[in-house]
């Protein structure tokens, strides 16, 4: 589910960073293990770790830029007017 998420999210042209992966995890963690996940989340390298295990579907990559109708889409203000 996670790698499926990542890579659903790099193709969309909003790569995960480390801290948003880790974010990721931790919340899928705690809403299937509840109080039982601890209160910090994964650990400290945790995402590091991930993605050397997981090198054959995911690596970390230069992002494309987006297409204009997609940036301006993603713009709050813009999309206000």
């Amino acid at each position: 589910m996670v790698i499926k998420f990542t890579v659903e999210m790099a193709n969309r042209g909003f790569p995960l960073t480390h801290r948003r992966l880790k974010k990721h995890v931790d919340e899928i963690c705690r809403a299937k293990l509840g109080d039982k996940f601890p209160e910090g989340g994964v650990g400290k390298n945790w995402t590091d770790r991930f993605l050397e295990r997981h090198s054959d579907s995911l690596s970390v990559y230069w992002g494309h830029h987006l297409e204009d109708k997609r940036g301006w889409a993603v713009n709050p203000t813009t999309n206000k007017a």
